[in-house]
């Protein structure tokens, strides 16, 4: 076989491989929201935060969150996916609870930066 041939093939084969992986993490796995994130209303009581917002990004769709309460600060995560016939939509609203806490502040944050969405020093 040709040189060429067999280095064509390689490389279409790692093109493959790397496309294969980037879908996979778009559709399955997916992302941090955080730029593309409008928070529409959050509610705090004594036992649970529900935070109702969209995706802009015509193109993402919510999966899931994650949380985490450092004192009386909540930082959430919102992850995003492509949408599919799973996840179609950008709407989302999620109820965390947090069992008596006080809650001070809420922060959306991708792992690296973090913006507040609540504060209860604003009165929001």
């Amino acid at each position: 076989m040709n040189k060429f041939i067999k280095i064509a093939i390689i490389l279409l084969l790692v093109g493959l491989v790397i496309g294969g992986g980037i879908y996979f993490k778009m559709i399955f796995i997916g992302s941090n929201a955080y730029d593309d994130v409008v928070i529409n209303k959050v509610t705090v009581s004594n036992n649970d935060v529900i935070i109702d917002g969209i995706l802009t990004s015509s193109g993402k769709a919510y999966k899931d969150y994650e949380y985490q309460l450092v004192g009386s600060e909540l930082y959430v995560n919102i992850k995003e996916v492509l949408i599919s016939s799973k996840y179609e939509s950008g709407k989302f609203k999620i109820n965390i609870p947090v069992k008596g806490i006080s809650i001070q502040d809420i922060y959306l944050s991708d792992g690296k930066d973090t913006k507040v969405i609540y504060s209860k020093n604003n009165g929001n």
